[in-house]
C-alpha cells in the first residue's frame, strides 16, 4: 500500500519537473519578430519646391518673383484693386508659412510722370503689396519696401501693354 502512495506521487514529480524544463525552454526562446514599420508618410515638398509652385525663380541674390500679370496698377495709382489684393494676401499667407525671414518689396513705374513723381509712386505700390501681405499674416520677417521708379522696364514703354506690364511690384527673398 505504500508503494501506491509513492508512485502517484512520483508521477506528479516528473509532470512538474517535465511543465518547469519546457517552461524555461520557451522563456530561452527568441522573441518573435517585430511588426514590420510602417511606410513613411509622403515627405512634403521642399521649400525651394514651394517658392518654385508660387512662381518663384532661383537669383543670385536668393528668389524673386516678379509679378507681371499678377499685381499690376493702373496708371498713376497705388491702389490694389481686388483681384491684386487677394493676390498679395495669397503670397503673405504662403510666405508666413514657410517661415520667410526676409522680404522686399521693389515697386515699379512706366515711363510717364516726372523722375521725382516716379520714384514716390513706385514705393507707394511697394508699400501697398506688403501691407496687404503683412495684414494677411507675414510677420516676423525682416521686411522692405523699395521704389525704383522707371529704372527697371519690362518693356519699352512705347505701347500701352508695355507700361502696363512696368506698373508692377517684385518680390523678392534675399538669401542674406
Amino acid at each position: 500500500m505504500e508503494l501506491h502512495r509513492i508512485a502517484p506521487r512520483r508521477a506528479w514529480l516528473l509532470g512538474a519537473a517535465w511543465g518547469s524544463t519546457w517552461l524555461l525552454a520557451a522563456c530561452a526562446a527568441p522573441p518573435p519578430p517585430a511588426p514590420a514599420p510602417a511606410p513613411a508618410p509622403a515627405s512634403a515638398p521642399s521649400r525651394d519646391a514651394q517658392l518654385r509652385a508660387l512662381g518663384f525663380h532661383a537669383t543670385d541674390e536668393g528668389w524673386e518673383l516678379s509679378i507681371t500679370g499678377r499685381l499690376l496698377f493702373g496708371s498713376d495709382s497705388d491702389a490694389l484693386d481686388a483681384e491684386t489684393q487677394a493676390t498679395a494676401e495669397q503670397l503673405g499667407r504662403q510666405l508666413a508659412l514657410l517661415d520667410i525671414a526676409r522680404v522686399r518689396v521693389e515697386g515699379h513705374t512706366d515711363s510717364t510722370g516726372g523722375h521725382a513723381y516716379n520714384q514716390a509712386l513706385s514705393l507707394r505700390r511697394a508699400q501697398a503689396v506688403l501691407r496687404a501681405m503683412v495684414a494677411a499674416g507675414l510677420r516676423g520677417a525682416q521686411m522692405q519696401a523699395i521704389g525704383l521708379g522707371e529704372a527697371a522696364p519690362m518693356g519699352d514703354n512705347r505701347t500701352p501693354e508695355q507700361r502696363q506690364q512696368n506698373r508692377r511690384v517684385a518680390i523678392v527673398l534675399p538669401a542674406h
